[in-house]
This record gives structure tokens, sequence and C-alpha cells, in this order.
């Protein structure tokens, strides 16, 4: 029998994920998956089904092996994103694997708080990220490699962990007390993914771009807001007076009461009669491409709405769901490292 069968059959769940990372501390290692530290206990693995009953959230059950840990989430993926495993890595190699049912499957590599190496079991010779060829020795060693049948894979995935960090895997770890954390609140996205960075996107050095990057607290919703109004304007098809409205108001506020709710009023109801027509064009022969132009168009429109919410946050919580429009690539991720920072400032403020 493997080592994935034998391991399967002692209680390792169907779906899990599994991080091996050097350090001495169990709740920093907790506290880098973002784990309610309140939460931690030492547990024995029959415990554990009562306390995922007694605590709604992802399970995270720490061991410690000889300055290393081994971190298993029993239907959890927190270990296998880059914003946890690129800091675990800090104080030493990381590494991740994730696996469920279906198959579906990551492996994850990183090093000095960078991620070197990505890959999917189901085809491990297409391995991205900084450095790709980063784990080449070690999947060599492990004998990992595309030309074996899916189990013998995950079971040499496993072993790949075993041979970074030098620790075994057997029933008497999945058989002894852990201590067990739950994942109440995940940590954010990073704020600038890695598609931004290679190549680097020239909006990152935009000075004003920069800046909200740099400290992104509640002050700068309205610098996003007016950054997501631009980019929704070149694909809402609106006329030069709904633009000079919007943006007149987002710099200068109200010229008259009741402005900002009349135009907010005024683009819902054009973003419902852009989706009608888009609605009747689909039943049109030929007509398919004009009524993606349009649906794009009326959520386009219904995000401005959106911006000219009075509340700034509010606003601009709502318009950074521009990282869902239909764009080009480059402003596509403009939109996405917008949304990222609003989802980050919404984590801070639940936790400060």
């Amino acid at each position: 029998m493997n080592k994935f069968a034998h391991l399967r059959q002692a209680g390792l769940p169907g779906q899990f994920c599994l991080t091996w990372c050097q350090s001495d501390d169990l709740q920093e290692v907790a506290r880098a998956f973002g784990a309610d530290l309140l939460t931690g206990l030492w547990a024995e693995p029959d415990e554990i089904e009562d306390i995922e009953e007694e605590h709604p959230g992802e399970l995270l059950q720490l061991a410690a092996a000889d300055g290393w840990v081994i971190a298993l989430e029993p239907n959890g993926f927190q270990g296998v994103r880059d914003e946890i495993l690129a800091p675990l890595s800090r104080g030493g190699p990381a590494l991740s694997l994730f696996w469920n049912s279906e198959q579906d499957s990551a492996v994850k590599y990183a090093a000095g708080g960078d991620v070197l190496t990505t890959f999917d079991l189901a085809d491990i010779d297409r391995r991205t990220g900084g450095r790709p060829e980063a784990l080449d020795d070690l999947l060599q060693q492990a004998g990992l490699h595309n030309a074996l049948p899916t189990q013998a894979r995950m079971d040499r995935a496993l072993v790949l962990g075993e041979k970074l960090s030098g620790r075994h895997l057997t029933t008497d770890w999945l058989h002894s007390p852990q201590l067990v954390f739950t994942i109440t609140d995940p940590l954010p996205d990073q704020i600038v993914p890695a598609a931004c960075l290679h190549p680097r996107m020239p909006f990152l050095d935009e000075p004003e771009f920069a800046a909200l990057l740099e400290a992104p607290t509640p002050a700068v919703a309205p610098i996003i807001v007016r950054m997501v109004a631009t980019t929704a304007l070149r694909v809402a098809s609106l006329d030069e007076s709904w633009e000079r409205e919007i943006l007149g108001l987002l710099d200068h506020g109200e010229q008259h009461n009741g402005q900002r709710e009349s135009l907010r009023q005024r683009l819902t109801a054009h973003a419902a009669d852009v989706r009608l027509r888009a609605a009747r064009l689909r039943h049109s022969p030929g007509q398919t491409p004009e009524a993606e132009r349009l649906d794009v168009a009326a959520h386009a429109t219904s995000i401005l709405a959106e911006a000219l919410h009075p509340l700034p946050l509010t606003a601009a919580e709502a318009t950074a769901q521009a990282a869902y429009l239909r764009l080009p690539r480059r402003d596509h991720l403009r939109m996405q490292v917008l949304h990222n920072v609003m989802r980050r400032i919404a984590y801070d403020l639940r936790n400060s």
C-alpha cells in the first residue's frame, strides 16, 4: 500500500491542504494562516470532530516536527494561497499541497518570502512562478513526474514534502494530539497579484496609484471611486452629458439638493433598459456580440450608480466589483488591484 492510501486509511481526509514550514512557534504559524488565536486548543483526533461542530469555520491542525510545523487543513485550502505561504517561508522554505475528492490539486513552493514554484499534479511539467525550476532537484528525488498514474502522483507529492522537511508522515502524526484553531475570517488576497508583476504593470508606478498602495486606509476610498468610475465610463457607452455630471459630482459634490440621488436613479433605470435590450438581441441571429457588449455596458452603468453613494467607503466597496467587468487585460488588472485594496481595508477595519 502506498503512503497516500495508507494515510487515507488511517484518517487523512479526502480533501485537505497540507503545509510544511520551518518554525518552532505554532502560535506564529497559526497567526500567519489568519486563524483566530483565541480558539487554539490541544486536541486528540477523536475530539477534533466535536471542535468542528462547536466552532464554525475552517479547521487548522498544527503539529511540531523538530524545527518544522506540519499544518493540516481538513477540507481547507488556505495554505496553498500565496498570501499564506509567502510569509510562512520567511523563516525557511515552505511547501503546500492541496487535494480534493475531484482530484483538483495545487502544489506551491516558497522561500525567502516569495512563491517560487506553482503547479498542478495533473501537469507537473507546467510550472510557473518566480523560479519555476526551484523544485527540480526535489521533484527528481521524490520521483514525481507526469508519467505516473494519478494516485502515484499524490503519493509522490507527499514524499516531496518529506524530502523538503526531512520529516516523515506517519500514522503516529495523524493520531497524535495537535494544536487546533479555526479560521473564521480568512486573510484577504495580496493587494498586487503576481499577474501584475510578471511583467510589472505600468499603472503600479503611477504616483496616485502608488500612494494608495503604500497606505491602503479608508482615506483612499474617494480616490478608488474616481479611478473605477473613469474606467467604467469607457465601457458604459454613455453620452458626454452623463459623463460630465458623474465626474462633476464626484469631484465637486452636489450642485443642488437631491442631485446625487436623482442621478443614481437615472443610471439604475438606464442600466435596466440596456439589459433588456441585450436580452432581446440574444434571440436575434448574429447579434450575440452586440448583446454581450450591451451587457458589459449595463454592468458598468450599475457600477457608476454605486459610485455615487453618499458614503465614500460604501461607494468604494461597491465599485470595487468592477474587477468582474469584461475589460482589456491591463484595465482588468487595475480593477483587480483596487478590488484587493478594498478587501484589505475592510479586513483591517473588522480586525482593528
